[in-house]
């Protein structure tokens, strides 16, 4: 009947909603070109504030068993980060390098009582400063809405020892309009960090950020930074001279992705973790949104019954008209075959001997009343020499020749029916003629039969001795 959308057909699933599209773009930029803006690579200037006592943030006392996203030995105040975001297909790959200054030495005169120190294991508190990797990786979903889900999270974006943070129902990114991206990371119940890039124009933006913990009902950072895009080659060198600069006691080079990062080893996503494990990346998954088979439209679904129903009515009504059609010249040639046996026909009822019509009538007027009944004809039918009828033919025969629905057939009606089996006189008279010699006799021998068989009445009998013996006196 064709597929959706044709003439005849419901428009398809895909033309008012994209998810049933198996065409739409499956690479980020082809779905939606202002990605093309947060890609690249970009130096940012990030301050940190204090989120409860507000203010500049401040360093905290290193402690073993604490994130150092809640707590740090280094003037937060004024980290310096480097963000290579890469566009992989339908893939969102973003590493970021953020480089943290020595702690001021007010700070570092401030005695801790263990297991909270001044610095971390193998730097001096002052001298030192800290990079560390962030990584987010994200992919395109069976949505197209532009949305890309949060699959990991690695490196200080973790929250965790083991570096590893897996994305929960809800974490995303999105554009909000031309200009602002927004990233979303949420454990329901646990944590819940937004940030946002607003672009000013191609190559500057502004970020903002607050990451809260569910769990103690407080916000445990709040950032905003500058954000300028920046060369390949400027991007290597800037982490080189930061590694220099803020003297990292284990510098950190520009690997492309977490797993080039020593300390965070195995934590870049595999293929099965993007197609199914982790994410249901558009490129690698099967999509749950598959077009139905094609509908037709209501109208001509109704058009098409109209017809089946008016078709099936016209070859029904051909059907019992031929059946009825049938079912006459059975009976029609039932009956001219047991007039035939007793009387010689001719091609049409008209050519034949009235004298004799009216014999064959009396003779099926058994109890001579001079009409004859529905049973005297059932007999006549049924005898059996010219083979089996039906009573359903006997029936349908009876309502034919009862002209007048009297319950009794006259000879005007008797003759008027025969009148109407012109083809079966016809048919069986040259069946007569056709007949051998031998077959002849045996026809004449089956009349005589017949007519033995009929006994004269009582009157008639008396009467044809009366005129045997006058003529014999």
């Amino acid at each position: 009947m064709g597929a959706c959308g044709s003439a005849l057909m419901k428009p398809c699933l895909s033309e008012t909603d994209v998810r049933y599209d198996a065409n739409y773009p499956k690479t980020l930029v082809e779905q939606d070109a202002r990605w093309e803006k947060l890609t690249g690579y970009f130096k940012v200037n990030v301050t940190s504030f204090d989120p409860v006592n507000g203010g500049a943030g401040q360093p905290g006392p290193y402690i073993e068993s604490v994130p150092q996203t809640h707590s740090n030995p280094f003037d937060g105040s004024r980290t310096i980060g480097f963000y290579n975001h890469t566009a992989d297909g339908s893939r969102l790959i973003v590493n970021r390098y953020y480089f943290k200054p020595p702690a001021p030495m007010g700070f570092c005169q401030i005695p801790f009582e263990p297991p909270a120190m001044n610095a971390q294991p193998g730097s001096t508190c002052g001298v030192n400063g800290q990079v560390d990797f962030a990584g987010v990786y994200l992919a395109l979903s069976h949505e197209h809405d532009g949305t890309l889900k949060v699959g990991r999270a690695t490196g200080s974006y973790s929250n965790s020892p083991d570096g590893i943070w897996d994305g929960a129902g809800g974490s995303m990114a999105k554009l909000t309009d031309d200009d602002t991206f927004e990233f979303t990371f949420i454990t329901p119940g646990v944590v819940s960090s937004v940030s946002s890039f607003v672009f000013f124009d191609d190559d500057t933006a502004a970020l903002s950020a607050t990451h809260t913990l569910m769990d103690i009902k407080a916000i445990v950072s709040a950032n905003t930074a500058t954000m300028v895009r920046i060369t390949e080659e400027e991007f290597v060198a800037g982490i080189e001279e930061s590694n220099e600069a803020f003297k990292v006691p284990e510098p950190i080079e520009a690997p492309m992705t977490s797993d080039e990062v020593a300390k965070y080893a195995g934590t870049f996503p595999t293929e099965e973790d993007w197609c199914g494990g982790l994410m249901d990346d558009v490129s690698c998954t099967p999509s749950p949104y598959v077009e139905p088979d094609a509908q037709m439209k209501g109208g001509f679904i109704a058009m098409f019954v109209v017809l089946g129903v008016l078709l099936f009515s016209v070859a029904a009504f051909f059907l019992h008209r031929n059946a009825i059609d049938k079912q006459k010249k059975r009976y029609k040639e039932h009956f001219v075959r047991g007039i035939a046996r007793n009387i010689t026909i001719a091609d049409s009822a008209g050519r034949v001997d009235p004298e004799q019509l009216k014999k064959e009538f009396d003779h099926i007027d058994k109890d001579k009343g001079g009409t004859i009944s529905r049973d005297e004809l059932k007999v006549f039918l049924k005898s059996g020499k010219v083979g089996e009828i039906s009573d359903k033919d006997v029936d349908a025969m009876w309502a034919a020749i009862d002209i007048d629905n009297s319950g009794e057939v006259d000879f005007v009606e008797f003759i008027a029916f025969l009148g109407s089996c012109g083809t079966e006189f016809d048919s069986i008279s040259k069946e007569q003629k056709a007949m051998t010699k031998e077959e002849k006799i045996k026809h004449a021998s089956q009349r005589l039969s017949t007519r033995c068989l009929v006994m004269p009445p009582e009157d008639e009998k008396s009467t044809n001795e009366k005129k045997e013996a006058e003529e014999n006196a």
